[in-house]
């Protein structure tokens, strides 16, 4: 799967591209702003965007995720210790996984939310991964 990292800390984005790619995904870039954000998604739209809620720039993953889902309808997963605040956005995001977090529990998480996106019911979700839309 083709995923976008949205996350102001380098070293928590450098650890998750690892995990992601040693997992057989691709990680199509890795962002730390708004604006970097949706620069990357127009030019190469990803299949699923793991977006934090803090930016860099000040801003809100939640903003960002209602503009990204607004403009591409595109799947994404909330990767935050702030975990109400993820909930905000529960009408455009997939689910939220809770910080601290395990690379396991990145992985087992985007399979949970690959399941949904193709209009399945997970058999199991990890612990410290909150659901917010089941199959349709």
């Amino acid at each position: 799967m083709r995923i976008l990292i949205v996350e102001d800390e380098i070293l928590i984005a450098l650890m998750l591209t690892d995990a992601l790619e040693a997992g057989g995904h691709e990680v199509t870039g890795m962002a730390a702003t708004e604006a970097e954000a949706l620069a990357m998604c127009a030019a190469t739209l990803p299949e699923l965007a793991l977006l934090d809620i803090n930016l860099r720039d000040g801003g809100s993953d939640v903003v960002l995720a209602r503009a990204m889902f607004d403009r591409w309808r595109l799947p994404m997963l909330f990767a935050s210790a702030q975990v109400v605040e993820a909930r905000q956005a529960r009408d455009v995001a997939l689910g939220c996984i809770g910080k601290p977090y395990e690379p396991e529990t990145v992985l087992r998480s985007i399979a949970a939310a690959r399941e949904v996106m193709r209009g399945r019911t997970p058999a199991t979700l990890p612990p410290g991964f909150e659901l917010f839309r089941q199959a349709a």
